[in-house]
């Protein structure tokens, strides 16, 4: 019972970094789409001429950090779920369909623990 306790545990604070993930994913993106949006009739569209290099790396960096970690936790709700499944019954083979996955995986998926949570790149800007 503790084991399924915790991967509901687990899941849940999963679910919850997911949320607030996506809206740090959403708040960059749309950024960066207002940003990029053309103006009136400019000569140039290139992303140079729109957004300064130092902001334009900033926004990759925020997108591929929250890019990052939606998988992270992703992978982590999926884990969790699968965990608190097996243990309320399902086979590995009902699992593999919920999933889109193989029996193998779904394997892996019940004996891998938890990852710990990666440092947030920081990107490298141009040398100075």
């Amino acid at each position: 019972m503790q084991d399924v306790t915790a991967s509901a545990s687990d899941a849940q604070a999963s679910v919850v970094r997911l949320a607030e993930v996506s809206e740090e994913l959403l708040q960059a993106t749309s950024e960066c789409a207002r940003l990029l949006a053309p103006a009136e009739s400019p000569d140039d569209l290139s992303p140079a001429a729109l957004i300064p290099l130092q902001r334009r790396l900033q926004m990759i960096g925020q997108i591929s950090d929250a890019l990052r970690e939606l998988t992270l936790h992703g992978q982590r709700f999926r884990r969790a779920e699968a965990r608190a499944l097996y243990a309320e019954g399902l086979t590995m083979a009902e699992l593999a369909t919920v999933f889109g996955v193989s029996r193998q995986r779904v394997s892996m998926l019940l004996r891998e623990q938890p990852a710990a949570a990666p440092a947030a790149a920081t990107p490298a800007g141009p040398a100075e």
